[in-house]
């Protein structure tokens, strides 16, 4: 018998990791999650003074309003979403696992963009379909940004 990797992408963002991103977005501009889940980190993002658009809606197939794509979305599908996002040429901060920065296909993918990272002062679990914490990953996460603006391309918080 070998391993086998399950593949799970059911897990959503606790409020400390949006509470790292939320000052780097400007208040004017507005945030869309089109990373549904379980539709919980739209409460989150309440409580620290945002409203965002964050609709039950197939990411592939709509049109995405607001500003900025700001998520954690799943990672099994990664490389797809960052093709896409910037087919839509859609500005964005993806809370991602920091080895994927470094996948060959990744790589081919975001080499050209001007891409900046946050590498997140965070190591702690998600919440899963029941909204339970979960334990801390086995991997540490970044942000990676696009169109953002940011004083520097990798920053340190």
């Amino acid at each position: 018998m070998f391993f086998q990797k399950r593949k799970n992408d059911d897990y959503s963002t606790t409020i400390e990791y949006l509470k790292v991103i939320e000052p780097f977005i400007p208040k004017e501009n507005i945030i869309n999650d089109p990373f549904f889940f379980n539709g919980k980190v739209k409460e989150l993002w309440k409580e620290l003074g945002r409203d965002i658009i964050h609709l039950e809606k197939d990411f592939f197939t709509s049109y995405h309003e607001g500003d900025v794509i700001v998520s954690n979305p799943p990672y099994s599908i990664l490389n797809l979403i960052l093709s896409h996002l910037f087919f839509l040429e859609k500005k964005f901060i993806l809370l991602i696992p920091i080895e994927k920065i470094g996948n060959l296909k990744t790589q081919s993918i975001i080499r050209d963009k001007n891409i900046q990272v946050i590498i997140s002062p965070i190591y702690k679990g998600f919440l899963n379909s029941k909204n339970e914490q979960t334990r801390c990953p086995s991997f540490y996460c970044c942000f990676l940004c696009w169109k953002m603006d940011l004083p520097k391309d990798l920053m340190f918080l």
